[in-house]
């Protein structure tokens, strides 16, 4: 149901391209001003052409942010018939254009500083979205942090317009940019296990067989102990090395389980590899 919409309808039906992307334009001024009023903004839009046959033509986009700005709904739609590939067919002609808002979002005013963060901010959110127009908004991502410190646990993918991800993700962990820690390029999905064998039960592995090809290691650091959530009872902790082989390959392994602690015989599994 649409919460907001405006319409114009002419007495002599109208055909051109040129005629209907300035009624759209004039019908997105007018939605803008009722939207501003209520520090709102659009969050998905359909425009309906009337033909005079009885046809009637909808076309709906969906936003990753709140806009209500005349030009932002013109490329979008834009976008979105470029998409579909379609051409345009006006029949004998449309003598009713309709503009709708059927969801809305709270925009407030944003206020540009010196650095151009804003501006920035707003410029990636246009990019979303006449992507999402083209190629439809769940081909269009983004990472999310979760709660988590466990590599393939720590992050998830959730669609670019979706505003309920910091609700289910909870608030993502503060960045210190002078404890950036060491991660491979490369991370696997699922970490693969590796046949490792080292001098002391806690030390790092001196050689190790993956996929079938024995390497041996020239320089090792570490361990990196990362440990489950405490409401996780299932997982073992995991302490991490970052390994060099002999001809400069590097790799990012963990052995599974506290030796004598969580397990007899802990186990090796490899988790990434660096560039």
């Amino acid at each position: 149901v649409a919460s907001l919409s405006a319409e114009r309808r002419f007495a002599e039906p109208i055909g051109r391209e040129e005629d209907v992307s300035a009624t759209l334009t004039s019908l997105a001024a007018t939605l803008a001003t009722s939207l501003e009023a209520q520090g709102l903004g659009a969050r998905a839009l359909e425009l309906a052409l009337f033909r005079v046959d009885g046809f009637v033509a909808r076309t709906m986009v969906a936003t990753s942010r709140p806009i209500r700005a005349p030009k932002l709904v013109l490329d979008l739609f834009r976008e979105k018939f470029a998409g579909l590939g379609e051409t345009f067919d006006a029949g004998f002609g449309f003598d009713v254009i309709r503009l709708s808002v059927n969801q809305t979002g709270l925009q407030n005013p944003v206020q540009t500083d010196l650095a151009g963060d804003a501006i920035a901010e707003a410029g990636l959110g246009q990019l979303i979205d006449r992507i999402g127009a083209r190629l439809g908004p769940a081909r269009v991502g983004r990472i999310v942090a979760e709660d988590s410190h466990i590599p393939e646990r720590a992050e998830r993918f959730a669609s670019a317009g979706d505003d309920d991800t910091k609700k289910s993700a909870g608030a993502p962990p503060s960045f210190d940019p002078d404890a950036v820690i060491d991660r491979p390029l490369r991370l696997f999905a699922r970490p693969e296990p590796v046949e490792a064998i080292a001098e002391v039960p806690d030390g790092p592995p001196i050689r190790f067989r993956w996929r079938r090809t024995l390497y041996r290691v020239a320089r090792a650091e570490g361990p990196e102990r990362i440990a489950s959530e405490w409401w996780r009872n299932d997982d073992l902790t995991r302490d991490y090395f970052r390994v060099e082989d002999v001809s400069g390959h590097r790799f990012w392994l963990f052995r599974e389980g506290l030796s004598a602690r969580e397990s007899l015989a802990p186990r090796w599994y490899m988790h990434g590899v660096f560039a």
